[in-house]
């Protein structure tokens, strides 16, 4: 039986996550902002401190796994998009990672197939990436109009794949296992408030593997991807972004490898 550390493990993917890890028999610590096994506010910076302290004391000889899936979506405003959505991943992968070390573990870090959309502003990811301050992030964040809440979303997700990709070498060195998942649209919380209009929108390019059906994604098939990323079955992979999307980014970009 291993350890495994979840944020956003309340609802939707996470939940799947965590009912999934729990019937293979391991132990699965939920952090997240209601219902977990510590509430947190992850958007945060005391609410971060507070669940890295509660990790450390709660499992000092280490984990096995860390899996950070809370985030928020493109309603937000775009200060709590960049902050939740990329800040806190990486403060809190980096944040346990000698605890991770101690058992020779990984990460899997939730990002979204919208990271090859137009929408990604990339000189928004290359500050995401190379800046790192978060309060200059903010701040900045403040200036962008509702209407780009769509582009901060999936440039906070792109600058977490690129995240991924950047440091995994360094991780490995360690022993250690990092990836990320690229869900496409899926039904959780999130999404069912959509309306006509919105899932219209969103389902303009039919899932190919929900071709004919007016439908997105079960949350259970992310989370498939994120248990497998997470076991010892995936051993061999490291710094990989795993599309779980039905199919969409491969049609999108067929030419492209």
């Amino acid at each position: 039986m291993g350890i495994c550390v979840i944020t956003g493990g309340t609802t939707g993917i996470g939940a799947e996550v965590k009912r999934l890890l729990l019937e293979q028999g391991q132990e699965v610590f939920n952090i997240d902002y209601k219902g977990g096994d510590v509430c947190a506010d992850l958007s945060t910076k005391d609410g971060r401190a507070s669940a890295l302290l509660e990790i450390h004391n709660r499992y000092p000889d280490g984990i096995d796994c860390m899996i950070c899936n809370a985030g928020v979506g493109p309603s937000q405003p775009a200060a709590n998009i960049f902050v939740l959505n990329f800040i806190a991943s990486v403060e809190m992968a980096e944040g346990v990672r000698d605890l991770l070390k101690k058992k020779q573990g990984c990460c899997v870090i939730t990002s979204s197939n919208s990271i090859t959309n137009s929408t990604v502003r990339l000189d928004w990811v290359d500050m995401l990436c190379n800046v790192m301050d978060e309060d200059r992030i903010v701040e900045f964040a403040k200036t962008i109009p509702p209407q780009l809440q769509p582009s901060a979303y999936s440039s906070s997700k792109r600058a977490l794949a690129k995240w991924v990709r950047r440091i995994s070498p360094s991780w490995a060195t360690d022993g250690l296992r990092i990836n990320a998942v690229a869900p496409g649209n899926t039904t959780t919380p999130m999404t069912q408030g959509l309306t006509e209009q919105q899932m219209d929108s969103a389902l303009l390019i039919p899932i190919p593997t929900r071709y004919g059906r007016r439908e997105f994604l079960d949350a259970v098939e992310i989370a498939n991807g994120i248990v497998f990323l997470a076991s010892k079955l995936a051993s061999g992979i490291n710094g990989s972004i795993l599309f779980i999307d039905g199919g969409i980014d491969a049609l999108l970009r067929s030419e492209q490898v």
